[in-house]
This record gives C-alpha cells, sequence and structure tokens, in this order.
C-alpha cells in the first residue's frame, strides 16, 4: 500500500514537472530591445497622427516604421498633458515586423511641440516576430510645426 502511494506520488510529481517544463522551453529568453526612431508626423483627424520614419532597433538592423497615435484626454500630471495611445509597425529589411502598442503621456515642451512618456507592450508581429513578446519604456518628442517626430524604445524583447 505504501509502495503505491510513493509510486503515485512519484509519478505525480513526474507528471507535474513535465507540465511545467514544456511552456519554460517554449518560452523565449528576455533580451535587451532598443529603438530609435525618427520621421515625419502628419494631422490626420482632430486626435490622431500618423507616424512614417526609419531608424534602427536591437535584433532587426536598420528598420522603417509607420504607425498612429490617437489623443485619449487629458492627463493631469503635466499642465497642458494629453494621455494617447502610441501604435508602431517596425519593419525589418527581411520583411519581419514587430508591432508596439505603448500608453503615454504627452507634455507641452514649446509652441505646438510635445515631449511624451509611456510604457510599450508587443502587440503583434511577422516572421521571425510573430510570436514575440516584450515590455519596456519609450520616450520621444513631437514638432507638429515641422511635422516630425522622434522616439526611443528600451526593454526586453522575445523574438
Amino acid at each position: 500500500m505504501i509502495r503505491r502511494i510513493f509510486a503515485s506520488v512519484a509519478l505525480l510529481a513526474l507528471g507535474t514537472l513535465g507540465l511545467s517544463a514544456n511552456p519554460v522551453s517554449a518560452a523565449g529568453v528576455q533580451v535587451p530591445f532598443n529603438a530609435s526612431l525618427t520621421g515625419r508626423s502628419t494631422v490626420t483627424g482632430p486626435t490622431t497622427f500618423a507616424w512614417a520614419g526609419s531608424g534602427w532597433a536591437t535584433d532587426m538592423g536598420s528598420v522603417t516604421n509607420r504607425g498612429t497615435i490617437t489623443i485619449t484626454g487629458v492627463d493631469l500630471s503635466c499642465l497642458g498633458g494629453l494621455s494617447n495611445v502610441n501604435t508602431q509597425t517596425l519593419t525589418a529589411t527581411s520583411g519581419d515586423t514587430l508591432t508596439i502598442t505603448s500608453q503615454d503621456v504627452g507634455c507641452p515642451a514649446g509652441v505646438l511641440t510635445f515631449h511624451g512618456t509611456g510604457h510599450w507592450t508587443v502587440t503583434g508581429g511577422t516572421g521571425r516576430f510573430r510570436d514575440a513578446t516584450g515590455a519596456g519604456s519609450a520616450h520621444g518628442g513631437l514638432d507638429m510645426v515641422a511635422g516630425t517626430f522622434n522616439m526611443i524604445v528600451t526593454g526586453t524583447l522575445a523574438p
């Protein structure tokens, strides 16, 4: 009887270890991720902008990026602050894409210029980034007079 109980417990423990080992081995290893992007900004509506630019990203090399920003309301963390959602798709020269979405706050930095900060997460990808996960912080600027933007993204990524 004790042998059967011990055997059952041992099998249960091995089964549990086997089940927990699969997701860990299937999950990608998080590595540092950085991107630096610049480009043109266009007003597309009363609360929306479009981005188009280029830059460099860790594990991707030279990239182009396209994105949108939607102002979602007022943010009281700074005088005149605007909360917004910023979605960027980075495309490597191979054609693989990585899409990140950040929840940001844009604070006025001058006449029709804003400095934004926020937190991003991976929300999509293709090719070798199809199942990517990751998160981090972002900061950058928007100059509505010149129609330009810049953005720095830091964090971790499991491609």
